[in-house]
């Protein structure tokens, strides 16, 4: 996804206008003067609010990088996680939006996109898991969905944590202690 500056703008705004007040705050009026311009302005750049969430989801979705596709086992599901807490704190309002999906709930098309990102990284990652159980990183008596929900609840609560508290710890350092503890528990 290649946006422009004014769109990146546009998205940055509506982040923050979701984060701050849920997904009714975010109007075309309210990010017309959230950003100083008017509401023909926002529409020469998107077509409609529709196309903003959409974007804003996507964005979500970039997590699953090329480079990593190169690590194998825990070692992938680790580095997943590590760039989702690259991403809140690089754009801290993701924390309270990005793991929200209720805001998304009252629209099916929202909703059917935030499932399709979440069942899509759900099987990236299950399969990373099994890699790991038949490379002996962790137990093989646990099944990979469980797997992963025993690994991202906690990886979602700490970022959820970290977004009310406003980053009032190091989510990097909280990250890699949940990791490794992580870990230990699953060999």
């Amino acid at each position: 996804m290649k946006l422009t500056k004014r769109q990146n703008e546009i998205i940055d705004t509506a982040l923050n206008l979701t984060a701050s007040g849920g997904i009714q705050n975010l109007t075309i009026k309210n990010l017309a003067d959230a950003l100083g311009i008017t509401e023909p302005a926002i529409y020469r750049h998107f077509k409609n609010k529709s196309e903003i969430v959409k974007t804003m989801i996507a964005r979500f979705d970039q997590a699953v990088s090329a480079e990593d596709r190169e690590l194998h086992g825990f070692d992938a599901v680790a580095a997943f996680a590590r760039r989702r807490f690259e991403q809140v704190t690089a754009a801290p309002p993701l924390a309270r939006v990005m793991f929200a999906e209720e805001l998304f709930m009252d629209d099916e098309e929202f909703t059917e996109l935030v499932f399709r990102m979440m069942h899509r990284h759900k099987a990236a990652l299950e399969h990373s898991f099994r890699e790991a159980q038949e490379n002996g990183e962790i137990r093989r008596d646990i099944p990979s969905d469980t797997l992963f929900r025993l690994v991202f609840g906690p990886v979602r609560l700490l970022i959820k944590q970290w977004g009310m508290t406003r980053g009032a710890f190091d989510l990097h350092q909280k990250g890699e202690e949940l990791l490794s503890t992580l870990r230990t528990i699953l060999r």
